[in-house]
């Protein structure tokens, strides 16, 4: 078996178990409650049989309103694309020895670890009512799989990195973890009979990627299949549509001729130039310096995917600051804080990147794993409609000046994720310096009444990608997405075309001038594109805008197949002078 097979049968697999459990749970197969549980002293009742845990009607209702919000498929594919992260998560965290074994098989036995020593009454991760709950069953082999699910379930939410990256478990997910993962044919089983990853692979950061790409494929394939049917790409299929791996090669190529230029105009000696070979040596390129030191060089990827391109940029930031004499620790610290940002209309896409970058810290700083520290990399927010009472309250008496711009940012935004980071947010410099400190001040304070808490909680993932939106970067790198306009769904065509009109043909190109937007003068941006913006008509505005404002630095033109897809790419250096 093939990595592709691996991840295409453990999606296969895990949408099956789902599909499965969600009936368990009371909904038909078009998410219609034909059962639902009944909440009684200590737990429920459900199909008159009764259980002890009172956490689940609330997490019924949740798993309800998701599925009348969103659609029964996607929350089946939200849900099996959840815990095929968080059991990877595990298996990557335990191969690099970061973490215990938990999933592995136990010698000959077809029983996981983590089970194995829960029967030992290691169980010290879990909640005391999570211990209860396990103690009434774990010597009962017939309620094995039931037992397995309150340890997993269990690690996943109090595991502080787990729980960081891939979501906490207080919500319907917990729900739909399949019943068969630990029978022959289930996920476990597989991860554990597989020959797809060996050990070697799994010390490598960009396994994450290719789990990713290959476990959308199939995905792909069906919205492609859709195209044909002249079915457009809702916001839901826009992830997998234009989702590829971009290859270790050209994401150097783009980081070494973009941070890495910018780091030798500030060290022309610097010993990181030999590690650079894909750099674009010119004389006559002179540019005087844009920053004076590691930590004022901010790198943005608008379409992070699993994190590939950031993950190159930490390890050469890490060299630049090592040549500066920060030790592991303060260097990852102010990496992840001050050096690399990220977008992505995926949440699963943003989670992997998370965990990608973290890894990359770790080989330079394990302890980082521990510390909490998460890096910039963030997913396009949920639509949500904020009334302009909690826009007032959210800004307070002092920010009152600033409701209408902050109201028009929430209001684009509730399309963020299917304009992703084409959208054009208009933030007067005091509304963000205001807007970005009253965010920090209500997350640290610990007096808030109840109302201003939930407030705070909800409007913060929109505070996060609205800042990174409205800043300015030394460098920007990217694979942006690709989608004809033929294809696209009527709100990001009209979006475009108003806010685009060079661009408009293909989002890729939208892509590339919103990715010019973020720069700042001298600063440079890479990407890797489709070849179509150098030649056809559609792209004549756009070539002039950018031959007349920009300097070309580098263009790198390839034939078909460079990123396994049938047409040419281009891959672009720019410098915004």
């Amino acid at each position: 078996m093939n990595l592709k097979t691996f991840s295409q049968q453990s999606r296969r697999i895990l949408i099956k178990g789902v599909e499965k459990k969600l009936m368990y749970w009371g909904f038909n197969a078009k998410g219609v409650v034909v059962e639902e549980p009944v909440t009684i002293e200590g737990g429920f009742l459900l199909r008159s049989e009764a259980y002890d845990d009172a956490s689940i009607p609330a997490k019924w209702n949740s798993l309800r309103d998701a599925i009348q919000k969103k659609g029964i498929e996607t929350i089946i594919e939200e849900a099996a694309y959840t815990w095929f992260n968080r059991i990877m998560a595990i298996r990557i965290l335990s191969k690099n020895n970061y973490d215990r074994a938990q999933l592995e098989y136990e010698g000959d036995t077809l029983t996981p670890e983590i089970l194995v020593r829960a029967r030992r009454g290691q169980v010290d991760f879990l909640s005391p009512s999570e211990q209860i709950r396990l103690q009434k069953i774990i010597t009962d082999y017939s309620k094995e799989k039931e037992a397995f699910a309150i340890l997993l379930t269990g690690y996943c939410g109090h595991h502080d990195l787990i729980r960081s990256i891939f979501g906490r478990l207080d919500d319907y997910t917990e729900l739909l973890l399949p019943d068969d993962i630990l029978e022959q044919g289930g996920m476990i089983h597989l991860l554990n009979t597989t020959d797809a990853i060996p050990d070697e692979e799994y010390r490598k950061v960009e396994l994450i990627g290719w789990l990713y790409q290959f476990y959308i494929s199939e995905k792909k394939d069906e919205v492609f299949a859709s195209f044909k049917k002249n079915q457009k790409a809702e916001a839901k299929d826009i992830p997998a549509a234009t989702q590829i791996f971009t290859p270790n090669w050209i994401v150097k190529y783009m980081v070494q001729n973009t941070a890495g230029k910018l780091w030798l105009d500030l060290n022309p000696d610097s010993p990181i130039r030999a590690e650079m070979k894909y750099l674009i040596e010119d004389p006559e390129q002179t540019q005087a310096p844009i920053i004076s030191e590691a930590a004022q060089l901010k790198l943005l990827d608008p379409a992070v995917g699993s994190g590939h391109i950031l993950v190159e940029g930490f390890d050469l930031l890490y060299r630049m600051y090592d040549e500066e004499y920060y030790t592991p620790e303060e260097a990852v610290k102010s990496i992840l804080t001050n050096n690399l940002f990220g977008l992505d209309i995926d949440l699963r896409a943003a989670q992997l990147a998370r965990f990608a970058v973290l890894l990359k810290a770790a080989q330079f700083y394990p302890e980082v794993l521990k510390k909490g520290w998460m890096p910039q990399i963030y997913a396009m927010p949920d639509p949500y409609i904020f009334t302009r009472q909690e826009i007032l309250d959210f800004l307070g008496k002092d920010g009152l000046d600033y409701q209408e711009e902050l109201e028009d940012a929430l209001k684009l935004m509730r399309d963020s994720q299917n304009l992703g980071s084409t959208m054009l947010i208009d933030l007067s410099k005091s509304g963000r310096e205001y807007i970005l400190n009253r965010i920090k001040e209500l997350q640290k304070s610990q007096f808030q009444d109840l109302t201003l808490q939930l407030l705070t909680k909800k409007i913060a993932p929109y505070i996060s990608v609205m800042a990174i939106l409205t800043d300015q970067y030394e460098a920007v790198a990217a694979n942006p997405p690709y989608m004809g306009s033929g294809n696209m769904n009527g709100k990001l065509k009209d979006y475009l075309s108003l806010n685009f009109p060079n661009s408009k043909s293909d989002l890729y190109a939208s892509f590339i001038e919103a990715m010019i937007n973020f720069l700042r003068p001298h600063a440079r941006l890479g990407c890797i594109t489709m070849e179509s913006w150098m030649f056809i008509s559609s792209f004549e505005k756009l070539r002039l805008k950018i031959i007349k404002n920009f300097s070309i630095t580098g263009l790198a033109h390839f034939g078909w197949h460079i990123l396994g897809i049938a047409f040419g790419t281009a891959s672009l250096i720019l410098e915004k002078s």
